[in-house]
């Protein structure tokens, strides 16, 4: 795996992507940046850069951690659909990620990755829509280069 927090970032989508998006699935979108616009995309996740600790760990190399933020975004009471399902997708989830990533420890991409921290839930309105919001502050641990 390159020492890329770009490379990592990506990887993670495609994970997420394959574990959460599909039929029968949770997730409408999951992409690697910002969106422009909500509509029509949620639930949604986003996977953001948040930072990089570079240590060497030997004569050889180091080992790269890179910080990110993963975010859920879940619109609240419209037609069709109430808080108490949006509160249920969020909650979804959140417990899919967390098994997602703990399949996806010692892989090729990376050593681990993991939380770290605790999440939050808040409200954020958008363009007049009403989104649960969850960000999922993620770390992923590079092997030794």
């Amino acid at each position: 795996m390159s020492t890329s927090r770009e490379a990592s970032r990506d990887a993670l989508v495609t994970l997420l992507s394959a574990g959460l998006v599909g039929v029968g699935l949770p997730v409408k979108t999951v992409t690697g940046s910002k969106v422009e616009s909500l509509e029509g995309l949620t639930p949604l996740v986003s996977v953001l850069s948040a930072g990089t600790l570079r240590e060497r760990v030997t004569f050889k190399g180091d080992m790269p951690e890179f910080y990110l933020e993963v975010q859920v975004w879940v619109s609240q009471a419209q037609t069709g659909w109430t808080n108490a399902q949006a509160e249920d997708a969020i909650d979804n989830i959140e417990a899919r990620i967390a098994a997602i990533y703990d399949s996806a420890r010692n892989t090729d991409n990376w050593a681990v990755v993991d939380y770290d921290g605790r999440t939050t839930v808040t409200e954020a309105s958008v363009a007049g829509t009403l989104y649960y919001l969850e960000r999922i502050p993620t770390v992923v641990k590079l092997k030794t280069q």
